[in-house]
This record gives C-alpha cells, sequence and structure tokens, in this order.
C-alpha cells in the first residue's frame, strides 16, 4: 500500500507542468505512434482523444520504479525530474502507466496516474488492479497492459476515476514505440 501512495504523490508531484523549451531531454521522441480514445462525461471538458507525441522509458528518476511508461503530448516532455511544456503548461497531459510482476513485490498489479491539462485547467485521474484506496478503488480493469519488452502500452476499457468529481473516464488505444 505504501508503495502505491509513494507512487501515487511522485507522479502527481511530477504533474505540475513548468514552462520551458529546453532540447536536453530524457524523453524519446521518435517512433512514438498511438491516439487514446477517451469517453465519459469528463470528455466535454477534457476532449474525446490524447495523441501520444513523447514518451520517457527511464521512470526510475521521475517516478521512483523502472516499470513506469510516462506518455506525454508532443509539446511535453521530461528531463531529469522535470516535465517540461512547450505550450506554456494551457494544454496538454501526462499519463505515467505502470506494471509490476509478481517480483516486485508491490502491492498492486498496474497503476496509473493521469493528469489532462485543458485550458490551464488540470484534471487528475488514477486507478489500480486491484483497486485501492490510494486509487479511489478505481479498478483499471483487466484490458491495461504495458508491456516493455513488446514496447507498447494497451487500453482497452481501461477505466480512472477523476480524483475531484468522483467521474469515471474510458480509455481506448495502443501506443507503440
Amino acid at each position: 500500500m505504501k508503495k502505491i501512495q509513494f507512487l501515487v504523490l511522485t507522479i502527481f508531484s511530477l504533474c505540475y507542468l513548468s514552462c520551458s523549451s529546453s532540447d536536453d531531454s530524457d524523453t524519446l521522441k521518435t517512433n512514438v505512434l498511438g491516439t487514446i480514445q477517451l469517453s465519459g462525461d469528463d470528455t466535454a471538458m477534457v476532449g474525446t482523444s490524447l495523441t501520444v507525441g513523447n514518451i520517457n522509458l527511464d521512470g526510475l528518476t521521475s517516478t521512483g520504479t523502472t516499470k513506469s511508461v510516462t506518455l506525454l503530448d508532443e509539446n511535453t516532455t521530461i528531463n531529469g525530474n522535470e516535465v517540461n511544456s512547450n505550450n506554456g503548461a494551457t494544454n496538454g497531459f501526462v499519463i505515467v502507466a505502470t506494471q509490476f510482476n509478481t517480483e516486485d513485490n508491490a502491492a498492486v498489479n498496474k497503476v496509473i496516474s493521469m493528469v489532462i491539462v485543458k485550458n490551464s485547467t488540470e484534471y487528475r485521474y488514477v486507478c489500480s488492479t486491484p483497486p485501492t484506496t490510494s486509487a479511489y478503488d478505481t479498478d483499471c480493469g483487466s484490458g491495461f497492459s504495458v508491456d516493455k519488452t513488446k514496447k507498447e502500452v494497451v487500453f482497452n476499457n481501461t477505466t480512472v476515476i477523476n480524483t475531484t468529481s468522483g467521474k469515471i473516464l474510458t480509455m481506448n488505444g495502443t501506443i507503440t514505440w
């Protein structure tokens, strides 16, 4: 439980987007393909899709675990522990997707922590499998997976909860790199 709480807190603090145009980034910018389709009540505020333009595969520094993959929009990158946005942090997203295995001895198998920024307003979402109180008792679902060997993250009817409103957002799509 403490590992998931640490991961969620680390990810939330990471998601405060700062303005920078640094080219010295840890983020992989090429060959990232995929769009995540969104459905649910919050799409009126956050939109119906997220197009991934950047990815950070080395999550140890930024999230505390090597099992995470950080998906970002095309204007957002990670440099060390810092999230940088080239659009003034008015629109963008950061999705930290993590899948542990039995050797990791984690309290959960999977976790998502996500922030979507739309018109300078932040919308935060989380889930875990199995569901935990630190993820607002929301199960990500069996269709969510992170596979660094296959180089893909799959969202298949993956559910995340808005940490403020409690509304569910459903995610569908496959991201490859």
